[in-house]
């Protein structure tokens, strides 16, 4: 019996024992799950504040509004958009100069209109106080460029082009002449020998306001090196074609007359025949009509086709694209003579021998004749 109590004891015992090590573990899992959980709870509240200060600094960022102006803007302002001046630096000279009233809602603007891309460097009138999408569409718009504009004719000299030149940049003709005397700086071709006749090429170019008389001059050089590599003329006959093209150019009324006039010369010049071409006479001598005297014929200058055969020693006008394009490509012919025997329409005759150029000669004359009678007519009747 008491072995048994002694069993029956051990046994009590022991599981007293057990019990009492169950109620710790549980109330060690208890603090722990606490201990976690408030943790957790830490933890979540830490990260939940967290995503709420990103999501209110995303919201802010998104609701904020860059300081615009509301209006179309008033008085004028004049604004220099520079060469490769990013849309950060546009933003920021429209805000200098009082146009906008922030440089994000200018570039806000910029970003949401593609053609943004298209605003060009120059010299721009605003307004002050713009709104930014109005400022945008006003450096769009070719209307809001302070911008100088030169139109250069075919076939004149460069007298009247210096003048010209003058004219727009307000600077007199002796600082034309003064600038056109730097070659090398101007863009000049080595060929070309310093003189820029022939190559100041006849177009309407637009410029700043604060052009100076060789960035014209310049410019019109580098216009003329465009079109002749344009038309795939080598360099090394540059000068040759301009002068050809300056002769077609003073010599033809009607497109379709400059390849033929070209290949009258070019027939000419392969047999060593002298051009006679009154153009080169008038070069010397400007005087009126389209007539030349014996004694302007008789001048002793290399630029006098009667007197020297072959070309004269450069061009003597600035000749166009179309005349280039001739002086490239030459009509295929056999005629050695020419002459236009209507110079209000322009009309041309061509002849193999000096016999036939004789007849186209005298038609010449006798349409001459009739003009004369008819305003003398009409002068009398006036």
């Amino acid at each position: 019996m008491t072995d048994l109590f002694e069993v029956e004891a051990t046994t009590t015992t022991s599981l007293d024992m057990r019990r009492l090590q169950r109620q710790k573990r549980r109330a060690t899992r208890r603090k722990w799950t606490l201990v976690v959980s408030a943790v957790a709870l830490v933890l979540f509240a830490v990260g939940g504040s967290i995503a709420w200060n990103f999501v209110q600094s995303f919201e802010s960022a998104e609701s904020a509004v860059a300081a615009d102006y509301e209006g179309a803007g008033q008085g004028v302002v004049q604004v220099v958009v520079e060469q490769g001046d990013t849309g950060a630096d546009i933003a920021q000279t429209l805000y200098d100069a009082g146009v906008v009233a922030s440089t994000e809602a200018f570039v806000i603007e910029a970003r949401n209109n593609p053609e943004s891309a298209g605003i060009t460097p120059g010299y721009y009138y605003m307004q002050r106080e713009m709104k930014a999408e109005y400022a945008l569409l006003a450096l769009l718009d070719p209307g809001n460029r302070n911008e100088l504009s030169i139109t250069i004719p075919e076939g004149k000299t460069l007298d009247y082009y210096f003048q010209a030149i003058a004219n727009l940049t307000n600077a007199t003709y002796e600082d034309v002449e003064a600038a056109a005397e730097n070659a090398e700086a101007l863009g000049l071709p080595e060929e070309a020998g310093g003189n820029l006749e022939g190559w100041l090429f006849p177009l309407t170019y637009t410029f700043n306001p604060d052009v100076q008389p060789a960035d014209v001059l310049a410019e019109m050089i580098s216009q003329t090196i465009t079109v002749l590599e344009r038309n795939d003329v080598p360099q090394s006959e540059w000068e040759e074609t301009l002068t050809i093209a300056s002769l077609i150019e003073r010599e033809a009324r009607l497109d379709d007359d400059r390849p033929m006039i070209s290949g009258v010369i070019h027939n000419r010049l392969d047999i060593d025949m002298a051009l006679e071409l009154d153009s080169t006479v008038k070069y010397l001598n400007p005087t009126e009509g389209v007539f030349t005297t014996d004694e302007d014929r008789a001048i002793d200058s290399e630029y006098n086709t009667y007197k020297y055969p072959g070309l004269p020693p450069g061009p003597i006008a600035a000749p166009g694209e179309a005349s280039i394009q001739a002086a490239v490509n030459p009509a295929e012919h056999d005629f050695l003579f020419f002459v236009t025997v209507n110079t209000d329409t322009g009309e041309t005759l061509y002849a193999e021998t000096f016999a036939e150029h004789q007849e186209n000669v005298a038609v010449m004359q006798a349409w001459f004749r009739e003009r004369a009678e008819a305003e003398e007519s009409a002068a009398e009747d006036g």
